[in-house]
C-alpha cells in the first residue's frame, strides 16, 4: 500500500476532494492522509467519510512539534502551510515506520493514469524529487527553486529520515515567501538535496508533476483515450494558478506561463479536471451547515472583471455539468 499525504484548509476543501476521487480512480491500494489545516476542513471530512482517507488536526502536529507551532508566529498562512510539509513527513514517518514510500501532494495535483509509474520511477531512492522542468518561457521562475515542492516521495531508510529531518529543520528557521539565493519558501531548499542526500532519484518523466510552467502544446497529444506528454502517459498534472470565475467558468492561469490553451489542453487536461471540481464544490456546499458565499456589489463586479479578463486572455474554460 502506497501512503500518501496533504494538508489544505477550507478554501482549497474541494480541490482536496478532486485529488482524492483522482485516487481512487488510479492510486490502487493507498491511504491518503489529510492534515486540517482549520476545524471547518475537518468537520467537512468527518461529514462526507471518505475511503482511504485519515484526517490529522493541526493540533495533532503542533503538539507533536511544538517548535511547528511556535513558527507560526510572524508568519502569513500561506508561509505556515509551507512549514507543515516536512513536520507532516515526519510525523507520518515516525508513525508508520515500515511503509516502503511516503508522498507528499499539493492539493492542486490530479492524477489521470495508473499511479504505480511513480513508484517504478521512484525505485528504491531515499528520495525523489521533480524538476520544473520550465520552459523558455518561464526560464526567469527559475528564481523560485530547481524543484517543485507541490510532490516528492521519500522511502524508509536511515537516509530518507535524515533528509526529512534536515528540510524540517530549514523551514522551522525560514520559511517566508521571498526569494533570496539560496532560500524561497519550502521549495529553493531542495536544489540542495541531490547534493546533501546522494540518494536522490531525479524523477524525468514529463507526465509526473507536469505543471503549466512547463507546458507546451506542441508536446501534448491524445492517444487512446489517455493523454501523452513528449510520448509518455500523463500520471499526474500540477493545476497551480487556476481560479474559479462566475457560474460553471474556471480560468485555467495558462496566460500568465504564455502558453496557448490548445485544444488537447483545455479539453483532455483541463476539463475533466474542472468537472471533477465543479461536482465538489457542489458537494461542499450541500453539506449540513455550510456557508454559501455572498458577494457585495464591489466583489461581484471583481469576479466580473476577472471573467471578462479570461474570456479575453482565451484562458476560460467551461466545466461540464
Amino acid at each position: 500500500m502506497h501512503r500518501y499525504c496533504t494538508l489544505f484548509d477550507r478554501n482549497y476543501l474541494s480541490r482536496g476532494l478532486a485529488l482524492h476521487r483522482s485516487l481512487v480512480r488510479h492510486g490502487g491500494d493507498f491511504t491518503l492522509h489529510v492534515l486540517c489545516l482549520d476545524p471547518a476542513t475537518r468537520d467537512a471530512l468527518l461529514a462526507l467519510s471518505l475511503s482511504r482517507v485519515e484526517l490529522i488536526s493541526i493540533d495533532e502536529l503542533e503538539d507533536w512539534d511544538h517548535e511547528l507551532r511556535a513558527a507560526r508566529e510572524g508568519r502569513t498562512p500561506a508561509e505556515f502551510y509551507f512549514t507543515c510539509k516536512p513536520v507532516l513527513l515526519g510525523y507520518l514517518a515516525e508513525r508508520h515506520p515500515n511503509s516502503d514510500r511516503l508522498s507528499y501532494l499539493d492539493s492542486d495535483l490530479y492524477f489521470f493514469s495508473d499511479a504505480s509509474a511513480v513508484e517504478r520511477e521512484c525505485g528504491g531512492s531515499a528520495v525523489a524529487l521533480t524538476p520544473h522542468r520550465f520552459s523558455e518561457l518561464s526560464a526567469s521562475r527559475r528564481r523560485f527553486g530547481e524543484f517543485n515542492a507541490g510532490w516528492l516521495s521519500v522511502g524508509r531508510g536511515a537516509e530518507a529520515r535524515r533528509f526529512i529531518a534536515w528540510w524540517r529543520d530549514r523551514c522551522i528557521e525560514w520559511c517566508y515567501l521571498v526569494v533570496e539565493p539560496t532560500r524561497f519558501g519550502d521549495q529553493k531548499y531542495l536544489d540542495q538535496v541531490p547534493t546533501v542526500f546522494p540518494d536522490t532519484k531525479i524523477v524525468s518523466h514529463p507526465g509526473m508533476n507536469a505543471g503549466p510552467w512547463n507546458l507546451d502544446p506542441r508536446r501534448v497529444a491524445s492517444r487512446k483515450g489517455g493523454v501523452m506528454i513528449d510520448g509518455l502517459p500523463l500520471v499526474f498534472f500540477h493545476f497551480h494558478a487556476t481560479r474559479r470565475m462566475m457560474f460553471n467558468l474556471y480560468d485555467c492561469g495558462l496566460h500568465e506561463y504564455g502558453v496557448d490553451l490548445a485544444p488537447e489542453i483545455r479539453d483532455r487536461i483541463y476539463r475533466p479536471y474542472f468537472a471533477d471540481l465543479a461536482d465538489c464544490e457542489r458537494q461542499v456546499s450541500a453539506l449540513p451547515g455550510a456557508r454559501q458565499p455572498s458577494l457585495g456589489p464591489t466583489a461581484r463586479a471583481r469576479q466580473l472583471a476577472l471573467t471578462v479578463r479570461a474570456l479575453a486572455r482565451h484562458s476560460a474554460v467551461f466545466a461540464p455539468t
